[in-house]
């Protein structure tokens, strides 16, 4: 069993209102995050939520319950985000003590299904070590741990945290790198927000239907998403722009085919205005003719 503790009992200060709340692409913060873990093969997922006396505790208690996760509501707001940990990990201890243990913040709009899936199939080959994803060396969300080893936090004294654990089991840790820069990223402030904005079409730009076929379709919840390319933009740069424009998708995007007029098509061509343009998943079924 692998689950994930998903601390989410902030105040939200800085952004100014309760972050989990704010919708991603149509969907809540928390919800993303949840269903990423859920959908990815982490089972039970536990969301540590806002006491229920906070104005944010009861809406995200009843998102997190909808969703399938195991709710911690304490009466008191846990001091910090190794307080929340804890508590989550306690929820465990109390039920079935899991393999491993995803964590990872609730603020973390790039996690996705693929990501999960992938983090835990290099936990499985190396059970007994720390996984962690990277892009260009830098370390991301969210962090797959024993619970030899998550299971000894509460036993570092109370000025330290997840970081302190990680670097005293240094030895253990396992990187792995994926070209996804979104893995670093987190809601603190309202101007995180513009990076997850749906791009628009500026003056001059090229708005392109893409077709979703298969997994595409089912990540994304639809079956076609526009995007908007400058003149002369490559079907690498659509890539790029699905990426941004569906979080949910980026991953994918990387590896999927694209079909253009029917045809498919090398990273270096240019999608003229208008041309029919298809995502195709490289395993999708029967569905491979756009």
């Amino acid at each position: 069993m692998i689950a994930a503790v998903v601390p989410a009992a902030g105040k939200s200060e800085r952004m100014g209102r309760p972050k989990l709340l704010i919708e991603i692409a149509g969907e809540p913060l928390l919800a993303r995050v949840v269903t990423a873990l859920a959908s990815g093969g982490a089972c039970p997922v536990i969301v540590v939520a806002p006491p229920r006396s906070q104005p944010e505790g009861p809406p995200i208690i009843a998102l997190a319950e909808r969703l399938g996760a195991i709710v911690v509501a304490p009466d008191d707001r846990p001091a910090d985000m190794r307080a929340s940990i804890q508590l989550g990990l306690d929820a465990l201890r109390a039920t079935a003590t899991p393999q491993a243990v995803i964590l990872t913040p609730a603020d973390a709009p790039g996690i996705s299904q693929l990501l999960i899936e992938l983090l835990i199939e290099e936990w499985r080959a190396r059970p007994d070590r720390i996984v962690i994803p990277t892009f260009e060396g830098r370390r991301g969300h969210p962090v797959v741990l024993p619970w030899s080893i998550v299971s000894t936090l509460e036993s570092l004294p109370h000025n330290l945290g997840l970081n302190a654990l990680i670097a005293a089991a240094s030895a253990s840790v396992h990187t792995i790198e994926v070209a996804d820069r979104t893995i670093l990223l987190d809601l603190d402030v309202p101007a995180d927000l513009e990076f997850w904005d749906a791009p628009t079409a500026a003056p001059g730009m090229v708005v392109h239907c893409v077709r979703l076929f298969a997994s595409a379709r089912e990540l994304a919840g639809t079956s076609e998403l526009e995007v908007a390319l400058a003149p002369g933009g490559t079907v690498a740069d659509l890539r790029r722009a699905i990426a941004h424009r569906e979080p949910r998708l980026r991953l994918l995007a990387e590896t999927a085919l694209i079909a253009v007029d029917e045809e498919y098509h090398s990273d270096d061509a240019v999608p003229q205005p208008g041309a029919r343009i298809a995502l195709i998943p490289p395993v999708s079924g029967g569905e491979t003719n756009p």
